[in-house]
């Protein structure tokens, strides 16, 4: 125990282990004053021939009890390859430092990471069965990691799930910093590096690209918030919608410009829709006026009002002679042979007639029996509301029910993997974001096809808005 090692680096590393100490015990006593553990081992077997208190704490076990017992069997399933090879690795350099971290698990079955600091000692017939190893615990730092690598991904999901990005500028630096979703909200790869203020202007719709300098104008005062909302230049893609939010703040005497991005894209289309729904609201609220038509015995018009003519597209002239069954289609013509034809009062009932633009309008009839001075029955007199949007109204929402009955089947990662086709990604991005295979990306999108029984991308769409357009309604 008397060897003396030479050489300069990680072997002068090595004297700190070497018996020129007292003895192996006091070496060990040094140590627990640091809370460094200390552990000696057969190097063929693994076997602790011997240790200190630090490292019989970090195993969680009494210092008597683990002399002569194997360190390999403390170790996780596993790593107990890998000490193997590192051991053994060991013992073919002697003299030589090296450091791995392992885990351990601890008699209350809770688990430890360990950094191993192994010696193999030698002396003039090479390297012996024996080997020194210096150890401290990473196990508050291993989770301190683990927690800052789970929230990092939490930040990642959830600015994905709202859609929102976030950035930083240090004031004087060429460069911001992006988030991975701010990449994803305008269609860059976040390999490309970071992004100039010159390539995001780039990224704008030319409309929009004096608010963003105006905003990025100074003064910038710490505390100062500015809001704006801008659209994505739609020369790179389709275009999008975002509202976006700039604070200052200082840092160690630097201002820092930091932001958040989302994309309303959908909220932007749905205001719109909304507004479009104003138009025809206003629309079917001059419709609702009741039309009046007199017809005779065989359902020819006698006479109509401009009301019940412009109905369907045409003048009143144009209406008198013909039957109003050319004009019907197979179910509405049954209808006005079996209710108002017959000669006795009819409640209101739906029907649909032929608009003179060729799309089928929906009408709303009553009708009452006209009878002559000697009181025999001479036609009918018809009153009609145009209820056409409301129709129409009513067949997108049963759509949408129809769309959300099927969306409900869907597993979370389907509904994620469907929002990113309805977004317009390919498989190999969608795989990317999802961090999934492209293989996975390809069994969820056949897997949606079958579920919601489409037939094509474009009705995969179609059903995703339909739903979504009714239930924001």
């Amino acid at each position: 125990m008397s060897t003396e090692h030479r050489g300069t680096g990680q072997r002068k590393i090595g004297q700190r282990i070497d018996p020129a100490r007292p003895n192996l015990h006091a070496f060990g006593s040094m140590l627990d004053e640091f809370g460094i553990g200390f552990v000696r081992i057969e190097t063929s077997s693994s076997k602790i021939l011997n240790l200190n208190r630090s490292f019989a704490n970090f195993l969680g076990r009494e210092l008597t009890g683990v002399v002569g017992t194997l360190l390999t069997d403390c170790l996780n399933e596993d790593s107990r390859t890998d000490f193997i090879r590192l051991v053994e690795s060991v013992g073919i350099r002697a003299g030589e430092r090296v450091e791995e971290v392992f885990s351990v698990s601890v008699k209350d079955g809770s688990r430890r990471w360990l950094r191993f600091s192994l010696v193999v000692e030698a002396d003039e017939d090479g390297p012996k069965d024996e080997c020194n190893a210096t150890v401290i615990d990473l196990t508050q730092a291993m989770k301190a990691e683990e927690e800052l690598r789970l929230a990092n991904d939490r930040f990642d999901s959830a600015q994905e799930t709202s859609r929102v990005g976030s950035w930083e500028w240090k004031e004087g630096d060429e460069y911001a910093w992006w988030s991975k979703q701010l990449y994803a909200l305008h269609r860059m790869d976040p390999d490309r590096g970071p992004v100039t203020f010159e390539d995001f202007m780039l990224m704008v719709a030319p409309k929009d690209r004096e608010t963003i300098i105006r905003v990025n104008q100074p003064p910038f005062l710490p505390g100062d918030v500015r809001r704006f909302e801008f659209s994505s230049n739609p020369a790179v893609g389709p275009q999008r919608h975002f509202a976006a939010t700039v604070w200052m703040t200082e840092i160690d005497g630097r201002l820092v410009r930091r932001g958040t991005t989302q994309d309303v894209t959908r909220q932007v289309e749905l205001v719109k829709a909304l507004e479009q729904s104003e138009v025809n609201l206003r629309e079917l609220v001059s419709h609702t006026a009741e039309g009046t038509a007199v017809l005779n015995l065989d359902g020819l018009f006698i006479q109509a009002d401009e009301k019940f003519a412009s109905m369907l597209g045409c003048n009143p002239e144009d209406l008198v002679g013909q039957p109003i069954q050319k004009f019907a289609e197979a179910e509405s013509q049954r209808a006005i042979e079996e209710r108002f034809l017959n000669r006795t009062h009819a409640e209101a009932y739906e029907i649909q007639l032929q608009h003179m633009d060729e799309y089928w309008a929906w009408l709303l009839l009553s009708s009452a029996p006209l009878l002559n001075d000697d009181g025999q029955f001479v036609g009918v007199q018809v009153k009609a509301l145009d209820i056409t949007h409301r129709k129409q109204v009513e067949i997108l929402a049963k759509h949408a029910s129809q769309a959300r009955a099927k969306l409900k089947s869907l597993t979370s990662r389907e509904r994620q993997v469907l929002a990113q086709i309805v977004d317009g990604q390919m498989n190999k991005v969608i795989a990317n974001r999802l961090d999934i295979s492209e293989k996975t990306v390809e069994r969820h999108r056949s897997n949606l096809m079958k579920k919601l029984e489409a037939h094509s991308v474009a009705e995969l769409v179609r059903i995703s808005i339909t739903a979504e357009v009714m239930t924001a309604s």
